[in-house]
């Protein structure tokens, strides 16, 4: 659970050279395509209607403007640009499976219309389902292999979304020479971007290569020193896991610096968080970090220090744990506790429960690692730890065990799998299924 640091002579180096330029990356605007290829006398009254909807929509008068832009394709059923404005409509409204159904009733009656297609492929595009998004764009480009923007929005999602750039190549390229053709100048300047903004074989290296969280910690802070925004957006992209290690290590810095009284070691160690925070959420569509950011910023100096000092008792009794000194031990989880209890953190509160509980069962003393899991518990349930819900609830099972109690035994196993079910850890979750067994088993025997 401890992570080696980078020397903090090397961090504190870093300081002068922090910059919080914003990264300069095109992003694929869907909204912005426009293809249509109906008769002019057709055309005309379709486009009067749509220019009306396309005002109600920026007066976000979302209804009324949906209620016209089916009138558009009632005109018109192969008009684009009203399809894109119809599953906007939805999504404002906050019903983007609305934008679905609809889209599959069309489908249904007109599987051939590459509008259609179109339309429900970019509805798939706002729930996330991309791999219906590609097939249904696909299959407006067999219908009409000229739609520039189905070739672009493909691209798109396997250069943003998917980071098969030698796929996103081909679709971006293919994209460039259809709207070239067709005098779509808006789609070739969108895909010609694009195509511009794909990794260099020499950048795709560290989004896939794997990297120790020291190496990344190092390889962060130098791209944010040269001011490297392209650097940082890939490196970021090919590291999600170390990204959300280095937030906890960043904000650790600025904890420490903040117990400390050292205000300048502590606004670097949060620079260099935020730009990460605002790379991982760019890049990932997540606020994750930003909620580890927010919690760190509503934190009151004395609460910092209180954590700061929690930590420190941690480690401490962690290490004397190890060296089997468990009395000095579990003095040093006890004044943890104190410490995370003071400072209202209630998840590393939970977390010291735990210790103190695994510690008591290394003592030969399962009634107290019972009370310590039992108030660990409360701690997880309390803040939503899923993870260490399930880990404690194992560990009750096993000291139930211990104590004769098999039926509560069973019980809290069966908790315990249930949560690791939940978070998806089918390894931890086989294990605990195997020790119900075991007493299941033992139980009968008697």
């Amino acid at each position: 659970m401890f992570f080696h640091q980078p020397g903090k002579g090397f961090f504190m180096a870093c300081r002068p050279f922090i910059k919080k330029a914003a990264l300069s990356f095109i992003l694929f605007l869907l909204p912005l395509f426009f293809v249509s290829t109906v008769p002019a006398d057709t055309r005309e009254t379709a486009k009067s209607v749509f220019v009306r909807a396309e005002t109600l929509f920026e007066q976000k008068k979302y209804a009324e403007a949906q209620a016209l832009y089916e009138k558009v394709l009632s005109l018109d059923s192969e008009y684009i640009m009203a399809y894109r404005g119809l599953v906007r409509s939805y999504v404002r409204l906050g019903d983007p499976q609305g934008g679905v159904i609809f889209m599959e009733d069309r489908y249904l009656d007109d599987p051939q219309n590459a509008g259609v297609c179109y339309g429900l492929g970019y509805a798939n595009y706002y729930l996330k389902k991309y791999d219906s998004a590609i097939r249904y764009f696909n299959e407006a480009l067999q219908h009409d292999p000229n739609l520039a923007p189905a070739w672009n929005n493909c691209a798109a999602i396997y250069h943003h979304v998917k980071r098969d750039y030698q796929k996103a190549e081909t679709y971006y390229r293919k994209a460039i020479a259809v709207s070239t053709k067709t005098g779509d100048d808006r789609v070739r300047a969108i895909a010609q971007k694009n195509l511009e903004n794909l990794p260099t074989p020499e950048e795709i290296k560290p989004l896939t290569e794997t990297l120790s969280l020291e190496a990344f910690i190092n390889l962060f802070i130098a791209r944010a020193e040269e001011g490297n925004d392209r650097g940082l957006k890939l490196l970021v992209l090919g590291q999600r896991e170390n990204c959300e290690q280095a937030m906890d290590w960043f904000l650790d810095e600025a904890m420490q610096a903040s117990a400390e009284n050292s205000r300048r070691a502590e606004e670097t160690a949060l620079v260099l968080a935020e730009l990460l925070e605002r790379e991982y959420r760019q890049g990932f569509q997540s606020d994750l970090l930003l909620q580890k950011l927010n919690v760190y910023t509503g934190l009151s100096a004395e609460a910092k220090k209180n954590i700061f000092n929690g930590k420190t008792l941690l480690t401490e009794g962690a290490e004397k744990e190890q060296q089997g000194k468990l009395a000095r031990a579990r003095e040093n989880y006890q004044g943890a506790l104190s410490f995370f209890r003071a400072a209202g953190d209630r998840k590393r509160a939970g977390m010291t429960l735990f210790y103190l509980g695994e510690l008591y069962r290394k003592m030969k003393n399962p009634q107290a690692a019972k009370e310590a899991y039992l108030d660990s518990l409360t701690s997880f349930v309390e803040t939503r730890d899923e993870p260490g819900k399930a880990l404690v609830l194992s560990s009750l099972g096993i000291v139930c065990y211990q104590l004769g109690d098999y039926g509560e035994a069973v019980e809290f196993l069966k908790r315990s799998k249930t949560a690791y079910h939940r978070i998806g850890d089918s390894e931890s979750e086989k294990k605990v299924a195997g020790n119900i067994e075991q007493i299941k088993s033992k139980v009968k025997s008697k």
